[in-house]
């Protein structure tokens, strides 16, 4: 497979960020869901922010967000929340639980539904799409679910077998690969194999984005792919990428949560 190289060309000059925190523990995870900012910090619970990064609430939970059949749901310890607008409510309890999505849940390695168990090794990421559970893992390839038909791709077909992001841009799976002591990848699968992969030299994939536009998150700035390429537009670490609306990019960068204007 051609790999081809990451384009570094910054234009962070450009760019304006603003700032919005509201406590001293660092923001290392969150979700946009239904015009509101769900974000866990470290030592603080998760807060909820409005669109305009209000915060209007504060929750005494940790966890792992997870959206399935357009409802948000919390992972933590062991027990699946469910959140209805006001408040995470439990919804089910499953020992050593690391994610839920329709009907699926989520062990580190292994999935259960409807009584049938799979045997999956090191579970690291996951995406419900057009009724296909897309699984990454930690050095055991890229599994694809399908109505209980399970189709496994590893070094070879992949370029990786250490997968850390998942994402879907234009019906495409866009993989990120980051492992020890090797350069990081994100790789374009589509119909059951690699059709493009970008290396991105000493950065380690944190987060990929996609809607109408693709942004690859890493320990060492933010990128956005455009006419073929992938541009780096922004320098520090990126935990997450949040959501895109009207040129304004929302993200946790080192451990704050930022709005970027893009144009």
């Amino acid at each position: 497979m051609q790999i081809l190289s990451c384009q570094k060309s910054k234009e962070i000059a450009n760019k304006k960020l603003t700032s919005f925190s509201s406590c001293d523990s660092s923001f290392v995870d969150g979700i946009y869901y239904k015009e509101k900012f769900i974000i866990l910090t470290l030592s603080c619970g998760i807060f909820e922010y409005d669109k305009n990064l209000r915060k209007i609430n504060s929750y005494n939970f940790y966890g792992k967000f997870s959206i399935s059949n357009d409802s948000l749901f919390l992972i933590s310890k062991s027990k699946i929340y469910f959140y209805d607008g006001k408040s995470f409510i439990q919804f089910k309890e499953k020992d050593g639980i690391i994610g839920y999505v329709n009907g699926f849940y989520l062990f580190k390695n292994g999935i259960f539904r409807n009584n049938d168990t799979i045997k999956i090794s090191e579970i690291e990421t996951y995406k419900f799409y057009k009724n296909k559970l897309i699984i990454g893992t930690n050095g055991y390839g890229l599994y694809i679910i399908e109505n209980s038909k399970v189709k496994h791709f590893i070094l070879g077909k992949l370029p990786s077998n250490f997968i850390k992001s998942i994402s879907i841009y234009k019906d495409t799976i866009i993989i990120g690969f980051s492992e020890p002591f090797s350069k990081s990848k994100v790789g374009f699968f589509y119909q059951d194999r690699i059709i493009k992969v970008f290396e991105f030299s000493e950065d380690y994939i944190t987060d990929i984005y996609s809607s109408d536009k693709l942004f690859i998150g890493t320990s060492n700035g933010l990128f956005e792919y455009k006419d073929g390429e992938f541009h780096k537009i922004l320098d520090g670490y990126i935990s997450r990428i949040l959501h895109f609306e009207s040129e304004n990019l929302f993200l946790i960068l080192n451990s704050k949560i930022k709005k970027l204007k893009l144009s």
